[in-house]
């Protein structure tokens, strides 16, 4: 594997999400290869910055310049940081030791109260969990003197601790007679036969092993180029022949770069996890570790970002050096990037109106409508759709990676209902239905962050403003974009954060760098100023109302967050260099450094300008949008 062979991108797209490629600004002076790159860009077929309200800059007095980012994928590294706010690297292959495991109880000894109690008391906490009728029909189970009765079923339990605590309570005291097996949240009870002894000790001698390597998950570092976190996690499930829910990790990654992160895998070995290296290409994985607990969506702190900017088109390097400086110093507009909105001419947020206005023939319309800029092969699907609405022939037609036009078209060929368009949209997968509400939900943050900037600038906090209360939930908020290909799942049960509105006498002790806006929700307390009326002035264009958020669809009834308004990088640090090969890398990934590779050198008389630079971001900001405020792009109309 060799990032040598990689070709700089061919495509170039301007603010398109992926891939993220040129960057213009006013720069006067620019190179004849850059004009031939400026003039081949796609214009007026995708959604543009201000499209999704991304206007406003931090600092719009300082000037950019011009440059090329993503040229390679290699120009664009992220490393995890972790929630000990460690930066994951790989750094080795190692095979963990195994210490010696614990002395345990013999497996025939478990079930067996730690402490004697009587009958009467077991009786009286079986009819505490299961109820009297449950416990007298357990009991005759026991006793035998019914022979019809070979097991009983309890009540519907959908408490999933309560289920636990069932479970627990018969291996207390009836582990060596009765088994419990649960099924759609009841427990069914029955007597202990050779066999399901057997598959307990089975089961117990196997917790037994974990337990001696850690744990039941093998925690490792997946190192990974030009390849999506999904992509990546399918393929090793392919390769091992097991559920890609054997895998978890804590959040999704880039495809057009070079990523770390760590991953676990429930009862995988660190061996054969291993020996998957040889067969691998543009993946590696690596430091192995077992521990007791999976990795769950949301457990990071944050990326560390190495990022390449070639071509670089400036007067001097003083006009840099200002721009990193205000970066560091006033930080940047915390804008969701466009990768949240879709990368065609149909945003993603569009889709999430409909959805909000309970408009689901307009929400599938817009998923299959014919797009400028598609691919051929989508082209043809789209368009024989349209012409034909033959669901069967335009399902044949479409690519199975188009999930949500593939899974509507399945529904209208196997109904024949072409006209259930409620039907049709509940079949595409859950998180891609979220997608659509969160990117409605962001597009409306984005406008109104422009808005509260415009109106009261971004030095410092205004009256009527938010803060959060609570330090703790400034975790929470910095990775609330954080469950699965980056949106938040809303839950009427998740954390609340509590928020304070500023007073004129509260203003000394906050900076703007606290200050946060709501997503729109039926859970949140919008801003105590004119804001708030932007808030209820842009949603009444789309005949919603940011106060009445609740929907008869669960999924779509939206509790709301918090989002900080401006950004601010942590651990930069940047070098120029100049070079003249375009095709050479001008930094070090971690299979460089482990295969003992030098730190690339600027030539003195190089032809060509790159400007790296370094930085950590937390879990809920882009790294597009950061470069957006160094550079200073401007769109073409």
């Amino acid at each position: 594997m060799t990032s040598h062979e990689e070709q700089p991108a061919k495509k170039i797209r301007l603010n398109s999400g992926e891939p993220v490629v040129v960057l213009l600004n006013d720069t006067k002076n620019r190179s004849e290869d850059s004009e031939k790159i400026a003039s081949n860009i796609e214009v007026n077929q995708m959604i543009r910055e201000r499209d999704v309200g991304i206007i406003e800059y931090a600092n719009p007095s300082i000037p950019g310049f011009w440059g090329v980012i993503k040229q390679r994928f290699s120009d664009f590294m992220v490393n995890e940081i972790d929630n000990s706010r460690n930066i994951v690297h790989l750094t080795n292959f190692n095979i963990p030791k195994v210490e010696n495991p614990v002395d345990k109880p013999d497996v025939q000894d478990i079930g067996i109260p730690k402490e004697k109690i009587s009958d009467e008391q077991v009786f009286q906490e079986m009819k505490a969990l299961l109820g009297e009728e449950i416990s007298n029909q357990i009991q005759s189970l026991l006793s035998g003197q019914d022979e019809n009765l070979s097991f009983v079923n309890t009540k519907v339990e959908k408490d999933k601790n309560k289920r636990k605590a069932i479970h627990q309570f018969f291996k207390d005291h009836f582990g060596d007679k009765l088994n419990t097996e649960a099924n759609d949240g009841v427990i069914k009870v029955s007597m202990h036969t050779d066999k399901t002894r057997k598959d307990r000790r089975s089961r117990q001698q196997k917790n037994d092993i974990w337990d001696a390597l850690g744990g039941s998950y093998c925690q490792f570092t997946l190192y990974k180029e030009n390849k999506d976190t999904i992509e990546a996690i399918n393929f090793l499930s392919k390769l091992i022949k097991v559920h890609a829910k054997t895998f978890s990790y804590a959040g999704t990654k880039d495809r057009r770069a070079i990523t770390v992160q760590k991953v676990t895998a429930n009862r995988i070995k660190a061996e054969r996890l291993l020996g998957l290296n040889s067969n691998l290409k543009g993946m590696k994985l690596g430091n192995f570790e077992y521990v007791k607990t999976p990795l769950k969506l949301g457990d990071l702190r944050g990326n560390h970002f190495i990022t390449t900017i070639r071509n670089v088109q400036v007067e001097n390097e003083e006009v840099i050096s200002k721009a990193i400086e205000s970066l560091q110093s006033r930080g940047f507009v915390n804008y969701y990037g466009m990768q949240r909105f879709g990368s065609s001419s149909i945003p993603t947020f569009h889709i999430g109106r409909a959805l909000l206005q309970n408009n689901w023939e307009e929400a599938v319309n817009l998923i299959m409508k014919p797009r400028p800029g598609d691919r051929q092969d989508h082209q043809i699907a789209r368009q024989h759709w349209i012409e034909n609405h033959d669901a069967k022939k335009a399902l044949e037609l479409f690519p199975k990676q188009c999930i949500a036009e593939t899974q509507i078209l399945n529904y209208f060929a196997k109904t024949g209902q072409l006209n259930d368009y409620a039907g049709a949209f509940a079949t595409i997968p859950r998180n891609l239905r979220l997608m659509y509400v969160h990117a409605y939900q962001s597009y409306i943050w984005n406008s109104i962050v422009s808005e509260r900037i415009c109106i009261h600038g971004c030095h410092a906090p205004a009256v009527g403003d938010l803060v959060i209360k609570d330090e703790d939930s400034i975790a929470d908020i910095d990775s609330e974009d954080l469950v699965d290909d980056n949106f938040t799942v809303n839950s009427d049960d998740k954390k609340e954060i509590k928020v304070k509105v500023l007073a004129e006498e509260d203003l000394n002790n906050y900076s703007i760098f606290d200050v946060v806006l709501p997503l729109p929700g039926y859970s949140v307390i919008y801003p105590n100023n004119n804001i708030f009326e932007k808030y209820k002035e842009l949603m009444w264009k789309d005949h919603l109302d940011p106060r009445e958020m609740r929907r008869n669809v669960k999924d779509f009834s939206l509790s709301g967050s918090y989002r900080k308004i401006m950004g601010k990088p942590n651990d930069l640090s940047w070098k120029i260099f100049k070079y003249d090969d375009q095709n050479i890398s001008l930094s070090l990934t971690d299979l460089d450094l482990l295969d003992g590779k030098s730190e690339p050198e600027s030539l003195p008389n190089g032809k060509n300008t790159a400007l790296r630079i370094n930085f950590s971001l937390s879990a809920s900001s882009y790294a597009t949008v950061l470069l957006r405020e160094l550079m200073k792009p401007t769109e073409k109309e």
